[in-house]
């Protein structure tokens, strides 16, 4: 078992990346969609952009929603870097007081967040030109719980995802 996942991840970060933050500078649009369980799927248009706020340590990557229903929403978050030689480990502020780490790994930001009772689990990924957002969240309340047998049990809990979003981000001129 442990060296099928030995195996996982090194075809899994064995790809060729891309170079941040001179790949993503730039200004995007796109159509974000929201799926919430029980709900109708909306679609909101969002305008993406980011820019370097300190050169090789700070950039701002701007989400804008115009909802119908809601009005403009306005998402302004820091990407920090943690250090100056080190490409992979970052920091997400969200300009709140909340910070978290996030992780770039072959042209990818990966993050996980538990905030109030909910798992957050969020890629942002540039490709072919263009960044692909996701985000996915399920209530950590209440986790199925299952093992597997024998004198090294496993123990493995899963959470049902109740909300995604998903936002394709076009690079405009």
């Amino acid at each position: 078992m442990r060296g099928f996942f030995l195996l996982f991840c090194l075809i899994s970060f064995s790809g060729i990346s891309q170079e941040f933050p001179k790949d993503w500078l730039g200004s995007y649009k796109g159509d974000m969609l929201i799926a919430n369980m029980g709900r109708p799927t909306d679609t909101i248009p969002v305008s993406y952009e980011m820019v370097t706020l300190e050169e090789d340590s700070v950039w701002s990557y701007k989400m804008t929603f115009f909802s119908e229903k809601y009005g403009t929403i306005v998402k302004d978050y820091k990407i920090v870097a943690t250090a100056k030689d080190d490409k992979n480990n970052y920091l997400l502020d969200e300009n709140n007081g909340i910070v978290m780490e996030i992780s770039l790994m072959d042209g990818t930001f990966y993050g996980m967040y538990d905030v109030m009772d909910m798992m957050f689990i969020t890629t942002m990924k540039y490709t072919d030109g263009n960044i692909y957002y996701d985000l996915f969240a399920a209530p950590t309340a209440d986790p199925m719980i299952t093992a597997t047998e024998g004198e090294e049990s496993i123990e493995a809990k899963s959470y049902a995802p109740s909300l995604h979003q998903t936002a394709l981000f076009i690079r405009t001129p």
